[in-house]
Formats: C-alpha cells, sequence, structure tokens
C-alpha cells in the first residue's frame, strides 16, 4: 500500500508535457504564438536558414569558380571555359538547394510544412539544372560557331556551312527536349499530376492515334526539319531561288527555313517544301559561280576589240570581283539587224557575279558607244520607179539618199 501510494506522488509530480510525450521545452526563450501551422521561431528559423543558404551558396560559388577560372586558364580547350561559363548562376542555386534541405531537420517542422519546403528546394534546383544546360548548349553552339567560322574564312566553305546547319537544328532539338523534361520532372511532383500521367499510359493506345492524326502535318514537319539537317540540301548560307525568289537562306528551324531575298525581304518557307518540290541550289558543291553579260551591237562591230576591252575591264576595273577563273567573249546569236555577243565570266560567289555583270556591261557599252561602228544601225533601202509624172524633177536626190543607204 505504501508502495502504490508513493508511485501515485511520483506520477502527479511529472509535467503533463513530459506524460503526453511532447518534447521538453527549448533551453533559450523563444517567441511563443503560432501562425500558418508553425511556431514563430520556427518561421524565424527558416527565414534565417533561407538568408543564410543564400549567401553562403554565393560565397561558395565565388570561390569555387575563381578556383575553377584559374584551372580553366592553364589549359587551350575551350570547352571547360564555356562549361564555367554555363555555371555562372544556377551552381549558387543548387548549394543553396543543398544548403536548405541540409538545415532543415534543426527546425523540427511539421510533415506537411516540411514537404512543402523540400517540393519548393526541389523545383528550384531543377529549374538550375535545366537552366545550366539551356546555357550551356547556347555557348557551346556559339563556340562551335566560331570554330566553323574560321574554317570558312580558311576556304573549307563547303563544310562549314553543313556544321552550322547541323549544328542550328541540333540546339533546337536539344532545347525543345531539355525544357519537356525539365517541366515533366516539375509536374510529376504533383499527385494530382502523376494520377492524369497514370491514366494517360493507361490509354495511350487510343489517345496517341488520337493525338497522331491530329497533329500528323506538325509530326511530319518535324521530322523533315531532322532529315533536312541530316541529308543537307540546303545549308545555313546558301544561294537558292526558291518560288521564283533569289536569296540566300538565313535561318533553319525544325519547321520552316527563312530565306533573305536579294531586297532584304524575309520568304518564310515551310520545311516540306525543300524536301517536296525542286528548287535552286547554286552553293551546293561550292559558291563560285558563273555569269554572263549579253550585248546587242552592229553586223561591223570589231569583236575581237571588243573581247581585248573585256579582257581589261576584268583585270582593270572589276574591284576585285572577278577571281581570275573564266573570260570569255562569244558571238552567240545574229538576227536582221543586230549581232548579239555574250561575255562570259567568274566570281567566288553570286553576289559577286551580279555585282560583277552589271559593271561589264557598263563598262563595255561606253566602249561601243565610242566605236564608229559599235551600236546597231537601222539600215533601208529605197528605189524609185521611172515615171512621167512632175515628182521626176527630184529623182536625183532621191537616189543620192539611197546610195548613202545602201552605204
Amino acid at each position: 500500500m505504501v508502495r502504490s501510494n508513493t508511485l501515485l506522488s511520483l506520477l502527479s509530480a511529472v509535467p503533463a508535457e513530459a506524460a503526453e510525450g511532447t518534447a521538453p521545452p527549448l533551453p533559450v526563450p523563444v517567441p511563443e504564438g503560432s501562425w500558418g501551422g508553425l511556431e514563430l521561431w520556427q518561421w524565424a528559423g527558416l527565414g534565417v536558414l533561407v538568408a543564410g543558404a543564400w549567401l553562403l551558396g554565393r560565397g561558395v560559388e565565388w570561390l569555387v569558380l575563381r578556383l575553377v577560372d584559374r584551372a580553366t586558364a592553364m589549359t587551350k580547350s575551350g570547352w571547360d571555359d564555356q562549361l564555367a561559363t554555363s555555371a555562372r548562376g544556377p551552381v549558387r542555386y543548387l548549394l543553396f538547394v543543398v544548403l536548405v534541405a541540409s538545415g532543415l531537420w534543426a527546425l523540427k517542422l511539421p510533415l506537411v510544412a516540411k514537404a512543402g519546403v523540400e517540393l519548393v528546394a526541389r523545383s528550384v534546383g531543377l529549374a538550375a539544372v535545366g537552366w545550366f544546360l539551356l546555357r550551356f548548349v547556347k555557348l557551346a553552339a556559339g563556340f562551335v560557331e566560331q570554330t566553323v567560322a574560321r574554317e570558312e574564312k580558311g576556304g573549307n566553305v563547303g563544310r562549314a556551312r553543313g556544321l552550322r546547319t547541323q549544328l542550328s537544328v541540333l540546339r533546337r532539338v536539344i532545347e525543345v527536349a531539355v525544357v519537356l523534361i525539365v517541366a515533366s520532372l516539375l509536374l510529376l511532383q504533383f499527385e494530382a499530376v502523376r494520377n492524369v500521367g497514370v491514366s494517360l499510359l493507361a490509354s495511350a493506345g487510343i489517345a496517341g492515334l488520337f493525338i497522331g492524326l491530329a497533329a500528323q502535318k506538325s509530326i511530319s514537319t518535324l521530322l523533315a526539319g531532322i532529315q533536312l539537317s541530316i541529308t543537307q540540301p540546303i545549308r545555313i548560307g546558301d544561294t537558292v531561288i526558291v518560288e521564283n525568289e533569289w536569296g540566300w537562306v538565313e535561318e533553319i528551324t525544325l519547321t520552316y527555313v527563312v530565306v533573305k531575298v536579294w531586297d532584304l525581304r524575309r520568304l518564310v518557307i515551310p520545311m516540306g517544301h525543300f524536301l517536296e518540290k525542286p528548287f535552286q541550289n547554286w552553293s551546293k558543291v561550292s559558291p563560285d559561280i558563273m555569269g554572263t553579260a549579253e550585248l546587242y551591237v552592229d553586223f561591223r562591230t570589231d569583236v575581237p576589240a571588243v573581247r581585248a576591252e573585256l579582257k581589261r575591264v576584268l583585270e582593270q576595273e572589276s574591284n576585285g570581283l572577278w577571281d581570275g577563273k573564266v573570260q570569255n567573249l562569244m558571238v552567240t546569236d545574229l538576227s536582221e539587224r543586230t549581232m548579239k555577243l555574250r561575255a562570259l565570266i567568274s566570281a567566288s560567289d553570286s553576289g559577286k557575279a551580279f555585282e560583277l555583270r552589271c559593271i561589264v556591261r557598263e563598262k563595255l557599252m561606253a566602249f561601243l558607244r565610242a566605236q564608229p561602228h559599235g551600236l546597231p544601225m537601222v539600215r533601208t533601202e529605197a528605189s524609185l520607179a521611172e515615171s512621167d509624172s512632175p515628182m521626176g524633177a527630184v529623182r536625183p536626190g532621191l537616189a543620192a539618199l539611197a546610195a548613202q543607204s545602201r552605204d
């Protein structure tokens, strides 16, 4: 009986909080009260944790990237420089997420609040990874384009344009894939979205059939873009004639091609057009091209003199447009009144060829004007029959005019 009374007295002396299994009070004074399911000290601790993780993340990022910059300065490769530049910014957020997740245990947050903070941290981490990948793809594409530009200046124009085209399409494919994957991972964190995904997978056969029929044109266009980047009937920088327009391929996307017309207009053409319809590509193998300048002259024109003048113009007055490969002058046609001369010239690309043709026309026309029989002349012949009319008095004058016309 004595032992029972003693046990009851000991239990009554234990505080109610300890009897219910609640954690003992903190050894330091904390603000009392709660808001949003969290105690005030937990809100304060969460703010301190976020601010401290942000500042510490920036400091660690600065230190790490400083060491990385010194390491990349000692290497000749440019890829490590692109990698270090891409990490500026995303690394800060990744460190911030890691530090916040590591410090949550000290706040003793409820399960619901802890799950919410972890959800936000994971979302920030996924966004940082996607940001890093997109920046690296962009910078890497720029680095490769600089290398391609050096090759193009070195004379390997065809290979440089092919690499630029493949790089442009591949970059867009990677960017779309990164965005879709990151967005999917962000959405799959939510239970409702996961349930919808399971339902879609269960009915993937029927849904895929309807989606495929509805998006048949779009899917075929995307596949055409990938096929064009592999087969390369056109490349960025090629000179083409499409839809009766002459211009340069300025941009190639997954769904359309932008052609810059000579008068600075932009012609947007669906990707499938270049795989289904014929078009002209003047620089498929090489940008070198020949051009013609046609002139109509008199029958008595000194053709060898015109040929010599063409050679002089190309060598002395072509402003560096002539590549020195082809120059020729031939009589290509005759009519009842004129003779047609065709000057054949060559240039390193179509733009220079057009300007050179204009110069040749101008200079040769000036040369022909200075010749006594350069420009075409209209010849007529008149004859008068004998007559007793009073007009016979003027016959000698008309005969002289006819004689001059024959000459």
